[in-house]
């Protein structure tokens, strides 16, 4: 593993020196202190004896003979060539550089075909994929014009390329991450008694993915382009958990090593090395027999002999024995039909003659099929199930059902994220809030363990989940219904409601009870769930006046869009914003914004000019820098004396919370730590 780091080193080395001797080189004043001191000056690198002593300018050269001046300038053109900096493809955020890249907690996550992959954790929280290539003979146009062929590929299923670097000595690919690894990784990954379990759907969604994604490639360059290197670890999830293929275009790069006994490449490929859209058919048709059997494509069947994986299945099917193709794990489910009609399809992709094997165009048609069938199966039995029921969480048994809340009279009492909430009273008496959610895209199974994991949450600073509701048509959640409202409405005031006037002490045990909250909830499952979703509508008033925390949990049961709406926008941590990714350190950032709303009286979003929103953590900054923090405060504070002082200590935990940076922010057990101390003081002085 140390060779490992050893070369990520060498790597970043080399560049990063490479730019900051370029810089030098260019820097019109520089001096002997602006060389960093963990800076080598190998005159190897940029091959020109230089002296960096003394300020560069056209008198810098007067003492050097004429033909040693041209020389020189010579050399500084062909240095300045050489260097290259990171390109964005069109489309993508320029929020990191090569040195940020190039500086960031690298993870080697393996050395393939084209070469090695890294996994690169940035100080600003964004973590990509970045492709170290072994190719040397290719001129720096030819790249750029495979990039601009790579980058114009976009779709859903294929691993969209971001960024890429060219120099004499590197060339350099940058992905986004897939947190869950390939698909190798997680059919062969962990020992064998400890597999992740794979479900049938799970593996039709990666094959049918991969599929189009293989499909929409081929029709590019007037349907002449190649992928080359189909194979379940170029294959990984996407946030749909449908199959992504990556590592385009490399194969028309670098060519590939002579590997007879590469099971995922076509018989002609192993003979020619020539790779064609018939052999990337043949080498899907191989990870679906992988998805099938769940076994590799050279498959030992003893101590020293390795057996083809098209050669098993095959002395298998048509037999007797065809179960004995099937993974055990998939065989016990009720879907004996699709399985074989898939093996049909990875049949047809394997076969030895190229011009026998079907395009995937058609290959996307017949899985889309059985797709459709697998839904048809799962809608029907659905159907044959008991009628769904409202389910009460445990303790929580009230004497309601469904019918009694669609009977209730009902207000709206806004349309959140998830979807809208309902203030509903029942003919006995009782209120409740009833939200009705959108956008949900987990099984019923999946939502069941979420409602279970939400409903075991007790805390006081937590709104309880009183029941759930999954049908086809509706999923709806029960809360408490808390009739002071949100700390939003009574900030801003909303939906007809005017805003109410919150004194500091009120403030301050909202703070205190919404942090208690999240904190309580970073605890669960082993410190592993999220919120997703922190934001001023989403905390009420216990009846002893400290902040409740609603909502919880449910940023993993709908899609990414809806979690990441524009009404949500000025709560987004920058991070969020840009990976689409939530963690703890994204609701800590989220509970900052909700202190500035505290000490402010102010909405995340001040005004919107020309479509761009101006945010509130960005007025906040420029008024502390400015050293106005009186005139940030809420002037319904200002009536109140001797608070300034709890109101600036605040004012600096918030501020701390909206670091831009996710590990500089603190945890949010620190920060409960932090407003317990200040309100406790707070309540001393008054008394």
């Amino acid at each position: 593993m140390s060779n490992v780091y050893d070369h990520w080193e060498r790597l970043v080395g080399a560049v990063i020196r490479r730019e900051e001797l370029w810089r030098m080189f260019h820097d019109q004043s520089p001096s002997v202190s602006s060389i960093p001191s963990d800076c080598s000056l190998d005159s190897q690198v940029l091959g020109v004896p230089f002296d960096f002593s003394s300020p560069r300018s056209s008198s810098s050269y007067q003492q050097l003979p004429p033909l040693a001046v041209e020389n020189l300038q010579k050399k500084e053109t062909s240095a300045e060539k050489e260097v290259s900096k990171l390109v964005f493809v069109q489309g993508f955020s320029f929020a990191f550089d090569l040195e940020d890249m190039l500086r960031s907690t690298a993870q080697f996550l393996g050395k393939g075909t084209f070469g090695s992959a890294y996994m690169a954790a940035m100080a600003n929280g964004i973590t990509v994929v970045l492709k170290t290539l072994n190719v040397y003979n290719i001129s720096e146009k030819k790249f750029r014009q495979q990039m601009l062929v790579i980058g114009n590929v976009r779709h859903a299923n294929v691993r969209a390329l971001k960024a890429y670097y060219f120099s004499k000595d590197e060339k350099l690919m940058v992905y986004d991450h897939y947190s869950n690894g390939s698909v190798s990784a997680i059919l062969y990954g962990k020992k064998v008694k400890n597999r992740a379990p794979l479900d049938w759907e799970t593996r039709l969604r990666i094959a049918l993915g991969a599929a189009k994604g293989i499909a929409h490639i081929h029709k590019q360059s007037s349907g002449k382009l190649v992928h080359g290197n189909i194979k379940s670890s170029n294959i990984f999830l996407n946030s749909q958990q449908y199959g992504c293929v990556s590592d385009l275009g490399l194969a028309s790069m670098i060519q590939l090593p002579v590997m007879r006994t590469a099971g995922h490449h076509a018989p002609e490929v192993k003979n020619t090395r020539n790779v064609s859209q018939a052999s990337d058919v043949y080498s899907f048709g191989i990870l679906v027999l992988e998805l099938l059997t769940r076994k590799s494509p050279l498959h030992a069947i003893g101590d020293n002999e390795v057996l083809d994986l098209v050669k098993l299945v095959n002395s298998l099917n048509g037999k007797e024995r065809t179960a004995d193709v099937f993974d055990v794990e998939i065989s016990r489910n009720h879907n004996k039909e699709q399985r074989v009609k898939m093996l049909e399809i990875a049949m047809s992709c394997v076969a030895k003659n190229p011009s026998k094997r079907p395009k995937m165009d058609q290959v996307v048609k017949m899985m889309e099929v059985i797709w459709k069938m697998m839904e048809d199966i799962t809608k029907s039995y659905e159907r044959n199930q008991l009628q769904p029921k409202l389910v009460f969480n445990e303790g929580r048994n009230l004497d309601f059902g469904l019918e009694d809340l669609l009977r209730a009279s009902a207000e709206v009492l806004g349309k959140g994220t998830f979807g809208t909430s309902y203030e509903a009273t029942l003919d006995n008496g009782i209120t409740i809030v009833v939200k009705t959610l959108k956008d949900v895209i987990v099984t019923s199974k999946e939502f069941q363990q979420q409602m279970e994991v939400i409903g075991r949450m007790k805390n006081e600073s937590v709104a309880t989940l009183m029941a759930y509701y999954y049908s086809r048509d509706y999923k709806l959640v029960v809360y408490d219904y808390y009739g002071a409202g949100s700390v939003s409405s009574m900030l801003h005031g909303q939906f007809g409601k005017s805003k109410i006037t919150l004194d500091w002490e009120t403030r301050l045990r909202i703070a205190v009870g919404a942090a208690r909250g999240i904190a309580h909830i970073h605890t669960q499952l082993g410190q592993n769930i999220v919120h997703g979703n922190v934001k001023a509508s989403n905390i009420f008033l216990t009846a002893q006046g400290y902040g409740c925390v609603s909502d919880v949990g449910l940023a993993t049961l709908v899609s990414t869009t809806s979690v990441l709406h524009s009404r949500s926008s000025g709560y987004r941590a920058p991070e969020v914003v840009d990976t689409k990714k939530l963690s703890q350190a994204s609701d800590v950032y989220s509970f900052g914004v909700v202190l500035l709303e505290l000490l402010t009286g102010k909405p995340t979003i001040l005004s919107e000019d020309n479509k761009k929103a101006s945010q509130l953590v960005r007025w906040v900054a420029s008024v502390v820098s400015e050293e106005w923090t009186v005139e940030m405060f809420d002037i319904e504070l200002l009536r109140y004396q001797n608070i300034e002082e709890a109101m600036v200590e605040v004012l600096q935990i918030a501020m701390d919370c909206v670091k831009s940076v996710p590990k500089h922010r603190p945890k949010m057990s620190e920060v409960v730590r932090m407003l317990e101390d200040i309100s406790g003081r707070n309540s001393t002085a008054k008394d």
